[in-house]
């Protein structure tokens, strides 16, 4: 939370954001992009070995099939609109070879349509606040059909204090967090985490609405919910995963139709930071027979299937386990 809020502060002032991450080269410079009126179009492919900064009375549309390769470990960074309009036979490809690279999108609008992300890394920015291979601040984005593969960043996709909605979204072999959410909303339908080191879904402060998200072998925690976030989830299914659900510090968050598989624990719910009130996680509708493996925190609340569980331990001790 703290690092959300200052970004937050950057935007606040009038000081463009541009002169504070990175020295930069106008996009539109690069020979390949063709302007068409008040537009901005690129059909070719784009080698990028420097950071690029795309204006904020700027719209760029990259056509389908479009490769953009980044030789250096550099950033293109936006307050300019960006649509990506790739199709599933010619999706566009945004990677590298040797986890470099990454975006930062901001203040504006957003379009990912069949975006294949690989091999990126995170902003090397002087303040060092933002850790996405993927970053989108206070903005509307619309991710389609996209998928994100071994990435090496914090991150491998950060999303603050956005509106976003996600359509079939798959994020595999992550070396952290797969997708984090600060604050804003998350409308979402189908998701997928494969192999991702800490979290599918970590939740900081945000609204969430969404339908069906798998994960397998997360070493993590499947959903994170904190800091009063708030949710409703239905259809999902974590499996060989440490942790399937955790509910935390003052959050609440609905689950219907889940399946839990293999998991050394299914959901938790505790305080990790004393200033918050107790959270709640409330669970119908499970498609597996199996007993729910369960932590409670006191003061902390699990109601399953209408009936309120019991079984509570002291949430220093569930930190102890899990940080």
């Amino acid at each position: 939370q703290d690092r959300i809020i200052e970004i937050e502060k950057k935007l606040a002032i009038n000081k463009p954001l541009k002169n504070d991450f990175i020295e930069k080269q106008n996009l539109l410079s690069k020979q390949e992009i063709k302007s068409l009126e008040n537009n901005y179009l690129l059909d070719s492919n784009l080698i990028i070995d420097k950071n690029l900064y795309l204006a904020s009375n700027k719209k760029l549309h990259i056509q389908k099939g479009v490769n953009i390769f980044f030789e250096k470990d550099v950033s293109i960074f936006s307050e300019g609109s960006i649509f990506f309009n790739g199709t599933k036979e010619e999706p566009i490809i945004i990677h590298s070879n040797d986890n470099v690279g990454s975006l930062i999108l901001s203040n504006n609008n957003y379009r990912f349509n069949n975006v294949i992300f690989k091999n990126l890394s995170y902003p090397k920015e002087k303040d060092k606040i933002l850790y996405g291979g993927i970053n989108i601040i206070n903005s509307n984005v619309e991710i389609l059909d996209t998928q994100i593969i071994s990435s090496k960043s914090e991150d491998a996709i950060n999303i603050i204090s956005s509106n976003s909605k996600i359509t079939n979204l798959l994020v595999q072999d992550i070396q952290a967090d797969a997708i984090d959410i600060g604050f804003g909303t998350l409308n979402f339908k189908n998701i997928y985490c494969k192999n991702v080191d800490n979290d599918c879904l970590d939740v900081s402060g945000a609204k969430v609405v969404g339908n069906f998200i798998e994960g397998s072998n997360i070493k993590d925690k499947g959903i994170s919910f904190g800091e009063n976030a708030r949710g409703e989830i239905s259809n999902l299914n974590f499996e060989n995963s440490k942790l399937g659900v955790a509910v935390k510090d003052g959050s609440n968050l609905r689950l219907s139709n889940y399946e839990f598989k293999n998991n050394q624990f299914d959901a938790v719910v505790f305080n990790k930071k004393k200033e918050y009130e107790g959270a709640y996680l409330f669970i119908n509708n499970s498609n597996d027979e199996s007993q729910l493996n369960y932590l409670i925190g006191f003061n902390n609340n699990i109601i399953k299937d209408e009936n309120v569980l019991t079984n509570k331990i002291d949430n220093k001790k569930i930190n102890e386990m899990f940080y």
